[in-house]
């Protein structure tokens, strides 16, 4: 019974992290236009995909240095302005 309770505190508390962290990401419309540092799910073929942040004026700036350094085959998907 310790082991399983155990579990279910770990689900929990790893559960509150995670939604910390998206509570943190400003995704609203008005946030694309923003400077600061951007996060980005960075979808790549062949399985390279990964979460990443770049600073920039706005958005689409932000996005640009991330494509730019990623490579042909990944581009990058914007979630939110991290902060």
């Amino acid at each position: 019974m310790k082991k399983i309770s155990g579990i279910v505190a770990l689900a929990f508390g790893a559960s509150l992290m995670m939604s910390g962290a998206a509570m943190a990401l400003d995704s609203s419309f008005d946030a694309m236009s923003k400077s600061g540092k951007h996060q980005f799910y960075v979808w790549c073929t062949g399985g390279k995909s990964s979460v990443q942040t770049a600073d920039g004026s706005n958005a689409k700036e932000a996005q640009a240095k991330l494509a730019a350094s990623a490579g042909n085959s990944c581009w990058p998907v914007w979630q939110g302005l991290a902060g």
